[in-house]
């Protein structure tokens, strides 16, 4: 382990302009800020930077598989909004689910649950598809499709398909008159392949999206981000709305729960390199010889639109 890097990713970490008021930054990330070397974290996603570091890798042609989350759709003006459903039971999924098997199944997809509550679509085509992943693209507008492969029309027919035989399902007639959120949709995303060798052996944290992704390649995963094990650490709570008490108390236990153990595999040479990213936004890289520069003063967590500058 001693030539290990360790990474850990944050989602969230990096706050946009007027999320909550500056808030200060715990001693221990400070001096990771100050004493660090940015790095880019141009990923679209976290699921993104993982599958990078999972080995996974794009192709145009293969069978491949892809998330297929129920989502609830919200028309805006020009575009259209998706929310992921979590609160779908397993009888409901299941019954939405048989009401599209047979058409799928006619097209040569597969959809299976291969981990509970994360739908996987299998199938065999020529093409690209370049959907961004769910912490990305979900409760965002979405981007008009490019269908331009027959790949990229395949899953817009499929999409298409799957809108039309849920609109009056009676699962969503029973949400709507329960007041919760219909299912209208699949949101569809793939990582690539694992055509490369993972950079990591052992992923910890991130739920069931982790999990799918670890799976896929091989790799073991741990529900616990505290594992110390792991080379890989997802943290996302970041990426969802808080208060400001709980903002602060997250990143108090950010530090000391998962950071100050890894700074110390460092600093003692157990490991060669401490990685910090929120994917899209910014992140920094340190070695022991970075922790070692006692001189170089702290600095806050800067905004999100000031990303890896402000480690410069």
């Amino acid at each position: 382990m001693k030539n290990a890097v360790v990474e850990v990713l944050v989602p969230g970490l990096w706050r946009s302009p007027g999320q909550n008021p500056d808030q200060a930054t715990p001693a221990l990330l400070a001096r990771m800020l100050g004493r660090g070397r940015p790095v880019d974290s141009t990923s679209p996603g976290w699921e993104a930077a993982a599958a990078d570091l999972l080995g996974f890798q794009p192709v145009t042609s293969g069978r491949r598989r892809w998330l297929a989350l129920p989502v609830s759709l919200t028309a805006g003006m020009a575009d259209l909004v998706a929310t992921r459903v979590e609160d779908l039971t397993p009888g409901e999924w299941s019954s939405l689910r048989s009401a599209v098997l047979p058409e799928f199944e006619q097209t040569g997809a597969t959809l299976r649950d291969l981990i509970p509550g994360l739908p996987t679509l299998e199938l065999e085509e020529e093409g690209a598809w370049q959907g961004p992943p769910p912490s990305a693209g979900l409760g965002t507008p979405m981007r008009v499709p490019r269908l331009d492969n027959p790949l990229a029309r395949r899953l817009q027919i499929l999409g298409n398909m799957v809108q039309m035989l849920w609109f009056e399902h009676p699962v969503n007639r029973e949400r709507v008159r329960s007041g919760r959120m219909p299912v209208q949709g699949l949101w569809f995303w793939s990582p690539g392949v694992p055509s490369g060798a993972p950079s990591v052996q052992r992923v910890a944290g991130g739920g069931s999206l982790a999990r799918w992704l670890a799976e896929g390649a091989g790799v073991a995963w741990s529900a616990d981000p505290l594992d110390g094990q792991a080379e890989l650490t997802v943290i996302d709570v970041f990426s969802r709305e808080e208060t400001v008490d709980r903002h602060a108390a997250l990143l108090e236990s950010l530090c000391s729960d998962v950071l100050a153990p890894r700074i110390e595999r460092l600093r003692t040479g157990q490991v060669a390199e401490v990685r910090l990213h929120d994917p899209g936004a910014a992140g920094l890289r340190l070695d022991r010889a970075d922790w070692r520069r006692f001189w170089r003063r702290g600095r806050p967590l800067a905004p999100r639109d000031s990303g890896a500058g402000a480690l410069r």
